[in-house]
């Protein structure tokens, strides 16, 4: 699916979403193609929760939580530095 079906499908819930078909654009990751795995209709702590333990089981997959409200899906990427002292 794309994001436009999932928004009509799944009006106003949080979501966890698998993306399927993706790619990067500067600090952005587009999802091209998709999947809903779970639906929450008003709690973003469940969604989370549920998040954590299903990428806890499959690390390689790419699940997202978002919400249907909004327009555009921007997922931005993150790099992580690591800073270590001396002493």
């Amino acid at each position: 699916m794309i994001w436009e079906e999932v928004r009509k499908a799944h009006e106003n819930q949080w979501l966890i979403i698998e993306a399927l078909e993706a790619h990067e654009s500067g600090e952005k990751k587009i999802i091209d193609h998709m999947t809903v795995d779970d639906t929450f209709y008003d709690d973003n702590n469940k969604a989370l929760l549920e998040y954590v333990k299903l990428h806890k089981r499959n690390r390689e997959r790419q699940l997202f939580v978002v919400h249907t409200s909004v327009l555009e899906l921007e997922i931005y990427t993150q790099r992580w530095i690591g800073v270590s002292a001396d002493k």
